[in-house]
């Protein structure tokens, strides 16, 4: 053992001396021996780290704004984004401090094989979770992109209109290239373009907003109280055959819950601005926001690929790209807001599609978040894979065959589950809600708590403790939520059911009623006709 190592690992277990300057160079020339790869330029990587930040998040930070109010909602944007910052400057310092290039090596060195599990787990879950989000987006944007350039019906079923099956294309021909490099830093250039889509998408949203009215369905709201409410006996004695026809004839596409939302939404849609405002759906803001910033499994990689890897120069990284993103997430956030105000449902782009599909720029718009998240699938893949070697194959000399395993079943994974598991949004919200916290807050905090130099009741420490204890607090409220959404959508089943059962009961006593009707009415014509007979000579 060096001296340097024996430094790093006497004394208390939560205060460590700090290292020299010598010894800090000691550690990166370390660290940058083992990389093997090509490094990128600051501009790259600024490019990747964007990249890797930006993804669905976008889409559904507006209705964010409207359940928490356009101030509410900045204060508490600035507030994730400056702990994203704050987490991304506590690897950095673990980074140089231990000379580990990755999360799990820090998590390793922090509380040993059981600290490396559990951020590999949160990595892959949250990575795999972000990555079936993307191909979410592909799955059900794309067919609808074709659609409107071919002008198709809205109801066609066409093999090239197949939302699986362009997903499991776009995967093969773009995604699997790009994923099975060795390294990343190449991904910049893609990454740029990446982000030029972006700012288009953002630029579109200002200007709709001047340009869609509100409300859209100005006699949505208009209902007449005086309507006398029928009876459940005259509501289901009503329902025919041809009814249901009609409904069997309504294109599935449109019959989902998002789409039942939307509509439900411009009928009520009201365009006033709330400031400041709370309800039964504002807890979730914060987890969408902590989700949109989490990028940090990406970051050590990042780092140790950047043209001379300092803290300054990847703190300066950092610092760029996350206020760039913030910049782009407050625009499309509150121009998305004004634009359809209380209207707003939880993807924003399926707003602008809804109101005019056809429309050149929101057809523009909808390819360019497309190529974003296409590009962005294999840069979150990198640490998913990289979890994975860490956690069988550490320590063993790099593969290509174990690479390219590695990948398909990754890949394979990812499209399995977009394609059978229709309740993906549930599953990954539930596993993302607490692996970003896990990630952006928790950890970064705790392990510096363990390694970090300085004393445990230093300033800096008792910081990462107040997030630690916040962290822990947000997540088990964001577990509590989501599970008392399942209730409730269990709780809507039955009372559907309940339904479903109370309208057969009561289209069989109708039935029956009408049976007898008609029995008695032939009973009696034909006692009418014998008595007839009888009288007869």
């Amino acid at each position: 053992m060096s001296k340097m190592e024996m430094k790093y690992t006497r004394g208390n277990s939560f205060n460590k001396p700090r290292l020299s300057v010598e010894e800090k160079t000691a550690l990166r020339e370390r660290r940058m021996s083992n990389y093997e790869g090509t490094t990128a330029s600051m501009p790259l990587c600024i490019f990747n780290l964007m990249n890797a930040i930006l993804g669905s998040g976008i889409l559904g930070l507006a209705n964010a704004v409207r359940n928490l109010g356009v101030a509410l909602f900045s204060i508490m944007l600035v507030a994730v984004s400056g702990l994203a910052f704050n987490s991304i400057r506590l690897l950095v310092d673990m980074c140089d401090y231990t000379g580990n290039s990755s999360y799990e090596a820090i998590g390793k060195a922090a509380f040993g094989t059981g600290g490396k599990i559990v951020t590999i787990l949160n990595i892959f879950i949250h990575t795999l979770g972000a990555m079936c989000s993307f191909l979410f987006i592909v799955k059900y944007e794309l067919p609808e992109v074709i659609r409107v350039i071919v002008g198709a019906d809205e109801c066609a079923t066409d093999w090239y209109l197949n939302g699986d099956i362009l997903m499991i294309m776009v995967t093969v021909i773009v995604i699997m290239p790009l994923a099975a490099a060795r390294n990343i830093g190449f991904l910049g250039y893609t990454s740029g373009f990446a982000m030029l889509c972006m700012i288009f998408f953002t630029c579109v949203i200002v200007a709709e907003k001047f340009i869609i009215p509100c409300p859209i369905r100005a006699n949505a709201t208009m209902v007449d109280t005086n309507v006398t409410q029928p009876t459940i006996i005259e509501t289901y004695s009503n329902v025919t055959p041809s009814n249901d026809n009609v409904i069997n004839e309504v294109c599935h596409s449109r019959t989902s819950d998002i789409f039942v939302e939307f509509e439900e939404g411009l009928q009520s849609q009201t365009c006033d601005v709330k400031v400041v405002t709370w309800n039964n759906k504002s807890a979730y803001a914060m987890p969408t926001m902590v989700f949109a910033f989490q990028c940090h499994a990406s970051v050590l990689p990042i780092y140790t690929e950047l043209t001379n890897p300092t803290k300054g120069r990847m703190l300066k990284v950092a610092a760029i790209s996350i206020t760039n993103v913030f910049l782009l997430y407050f625009l499309a956030a509150v121009f998305g807001y004004l634009t359809f105000y209380s209207a707003v449902g939880p993807e924003l782009l399926l707003m602008y599609s809804a109101y005019d599909p056809t429309n050149a720029i929101i057809l523009i718009s909808r390819i360019m978040v497309l190529i974003c998240v296409i590009f962005s699938t294999p840069l979150l893949h990198y640490p998913a894979r990289k979890s994975i070697v860490m956690l069988l194959f550490e320590n063993k000399p790099f593969s290509w065959i174990r690479h390219i395993v590695i990948m398909l079943i990754i890949l394979t994974t990812t499209n399995i589950l977009v394609i059978f598991v229709p309740t993906i949004r549930e599953v990954f919200g539930f596993a993302g809600a607490t692996c970003a916290s896990m990630l952006v807050i928790i950890l970064p905090s705790l392990f510096y708590l363990r390694i970090g130099p300085g004393r445990l009741l230093s300033t800096k420490k008792i910081i990462c403790l107040v997030l630690v204890v916040i962290g822990v607090g947000f997540m088990i409220l964001s577990m509590a939520l989501i599970i008392a959404g399942w209730i409730a959508v269990i709780i809507d089943l039955i009372h559907n059911d309940y339904d479903v059962i109370i309208k057969s009961t009561v289209m069989l006593i109708v039935t029956e009623q009408r049976n007898k009707e008609q029995t008695k009415n032939i009973v009696t014509s034909q006692c009418h006709v014998r008595v007839v007979q009888s009288h007869q000579p």
